[in-house]
């Protein structure tokens, strides 16, 4: 005979809900990085292409990256207010207000690369941005890649697939500091450039902080799937006693929305 806890229908009904709101969640988390992901890619397109209305559409869709970051944080806190999700599922409730602003930053270096679109194609001069677009679309191809990884990692549950991002930002890096030394070389020879080679500076190092993001995304998927802090793994080899404690993700990345 089955017990009365096995055939309660009120906590049948909770369960079910429990599971249809984390789908939700997740459902939106993905949504949002499938959002964020097109806005780096139409932001350095404008810039490549000096293309305003390109620039414009990243622009004007901002609001729902914000709208997005509004709902999946209500969403988080009511997963944990009114069901109390314990080990996995409290760590993907947890996770998801980590993620969110991951995601929310990355929309914010699409923007300001977007803004900086917008002003090369009301004239100002193009020759940096024309220096460095190979490292430009290298360096976009590598962090939609990351970012790409990093949410369908997040989608699928995957730990193995989202350690895969952890490990590609060593190439970024080094397409970073090549255009780097290609801006230096041109702003010694025409100093007429200074102040677009210092805004091109700035696009090269959002694209660097997105592959940031990507990779504190993917380092929340792995604490997610199994528990496991590559954070504090890292910081266990080098440890600096006069840091605090912090959670997944925060610290890396370089610095918030403006």
């Amino acid at each position: 005979m089955p017990s009365l806890i096995d055939s309660d229908p009120v906590e049948g009904h909770t369960a079910r809900s429990f599971d249809a709101a984390l789908s939700e969640l997740r459902l939106h988390l993905v949504s949002m990085g499938g959002l964020a992901i097109d806005q780096v890619a139409t932001a350095v397109r404008a810039l490549l292409e000096g293309d305003d209305t390109l620039a414009r559409l990243v622009l004007s869709r901002e609001s729902m990256i914000n709208d997005f970051e509004r709902t999946i944080d209500r969403e988080a806190f009511r997963l944990i207010a009114l069901h109390q999700p314990v080990a996995g599922d409290l760590r993907m409730a947890k996770a998801a207000s980590r993620i969110v602003v991951e995601l929310e930053r990355v929309g914010d270096e699409a923007k300001k690369i977007a803004r900086f679109a917008s002003r090369l194609a009301g004239g100002e001069p193009q020759g940096p941005v024309r220096a460095v677009a190979r490292f430009l679309r290298n360096m976009a191809d590598l962090t939609a890649g990351m970012l790409r990884e990093a949410v369908r990692a997040l989608d699928e549950a995957d730990p193995d697939l989202a350690r895969g991002v952890t490990g590609r930002d060593a190439e970024l890096d080094e397409e970073f500091a090549a255009a780097l030394r290609q801006l230096l070389t041109l702003a010694m020879q025409d100093q007429r450039f200074l102040g677009a080679t210092i805004d091109t500076v700035f696009a090269l190092k959002g694209m660097e902080r997105i592959g940031d993001h990507a990779k504190n995304i993917a380092e929340q998927v792995v604490f997610v799937a199994s528990g496991e802090d590559l954070r504090h793994m890292k910081t266990a080899k080098s440890p600096n006693p006069d840091s605090l404690p912090r959670s997944p993700g925060e610290g890396q990345g370089g610095g918030g929305s403006d």
